[in-house]
């Protein structure tokens, strides 16, 4: 009877640290890293980007028409690519946020990694918020080296 008091005590302890834990944010910073199965620390939750975007790089389907390379969907940790099926967005693939941060009111940069290792940016046109440029970069000073205008991204 004893041990079992003594594993609900325990029990109790650790679930009221957690609870308390789970209010904690940061508000200082407007950098946020994402939640990774290698994170140490729990991800604040950060608004997600709105919408369907898609790629400028156009690829032709085998009855000649031509559409987007990819759809885009962004969640709290990933950028989900895919394509539109009868009007719905249907995931193909998805990169993993690494760091969200919003520059300003509705201009984003998100740092992302694919599977294969590759590490890219998304940051907000300077002259259209419903732009996304690509970078293959996270390095701001590579930047001009390593834009890629087919793999921008527009909203729809």
């Amino acid at each position: 009877m004893k041990n079992r008091l003594i594993k609900i005590f325990i029990s109790g302890l650790v679930m009221m640290t957690v609870i308390a834990g789970c209010g904690k944010t940061n508000d200082t910073d407007t950098a946020v890293v994402a939640e990774t199965a290698d994170a140490t620390e729990t991800a604040t939750p950060f608004p997600v980007i709105d919408g369907t975007w898609q790629t400028a790089s156009i690829v032709s389907g085998e009855d000649g028409s031509a559409y987007p390379e990819y759809h885009v969907q962004f969640t709290d940790t990933a950028i989900q690519y895919g394509h539109l099926k009868d009007g719905e967005f249907v995931p193909d693939h998805s990169d993993q946020i690494v760091i969200y941060e919003e520059i300003s009111e509705g201009r984003f940069k998100v740092k992302a990694e694919s599977s294969n290792g590759v590490q890219y940016t998304y940051q907000t046109s300077e002259g259209d918020k419903d732009v996304l440029e690509y970078y293959e970069t996270w390095d701001e000073a590579e930047f001009a080296d390593k834009y890629s205008g087919g793999a921008s991204l527009s909203r729809t």
